[in-house]
């Protein structure tokens, strides 16, 4: 009984983050301090911290290192591991048994821009329903079925985020096989 409350009160807390957060960046206020960073390096900080969670749902997490050096990012560290996070934490959640994360990054060619990619086994998104994802308060029907809690806030916040960096987003999936978001950073 304790467990349940605690769980809940956790889940509550985040959705209460999650809307100050929106209200936030709505009313232009989500504050943005800009610092050149290691991508590879900043991506590999965040697994480390993700891996006690994978490794609970038994799904395993691959990094996926770019062979040559990258050029650093400009980032708001505190808000690109936001989102970071979130992305990570679906990919865990809504993946199957034994399931796996590959995270890559890699250089745009002719493009100045670096593109993170978010691979997973999961249960996929509908295609009727992928343009709808980073919407406000949407969640994906087989999502709901599959995993009770959640807000569909976290994926409309990291939109919100990436753009603010001036990088772009969007998702593909196959229904059952998994889905892998991208995003680029210049």
């Amino acid at each position: 009984l304790v467990l349940n409350a605690l769980k809940a009160g956790q889940q509550l807390l985040k959705i209460i983050e999650d809307l100050i957060n929106i209200s936030k960046i709505e009313e232009g206020r989500f504050g943005y301090t800009f610092e050149p960073t290691d991508i590879v390096d900043f991506t590999n900080n965040i697994l480390a911290q993700i891996m006690p969670q994978a490794r609970r749902a038994s799904i395993k997490v691959y990094f996926d290192r770019p062979k040559d050096p990258l050029p650093q990012v400009m980032i708001n560290q505190e808000k690109m591991t936001m989102d970071f996070y979130n992305f990570l934490d679906n990919a865990i959640r809504y993946n199957v048994q034994n399931g796996e994360v590959v995270v890559g990054v890699q250089v745009l060619k002719d493009e100045p821009f670096v593109q993170v990619s978010i691979k997973d086994t999961g249960i996929g998104i509908p295609a009727d329903e992928i343009n709808k994802i980073f919407g406000k308060f949407f969640r994906a029907e087989n999502a709901t079925r599959f995993q009770t809690e959640g807000s569909g806030l976290g994926l409309y916040i990291n939109k919100n985020i990436i753009l603010a960096h001036g990088g772009k987003l969007w998702a593909e999936s196959e229904m059952n096989r998994g889905t892998t978001f991208y995003f680029t950073l210049p």
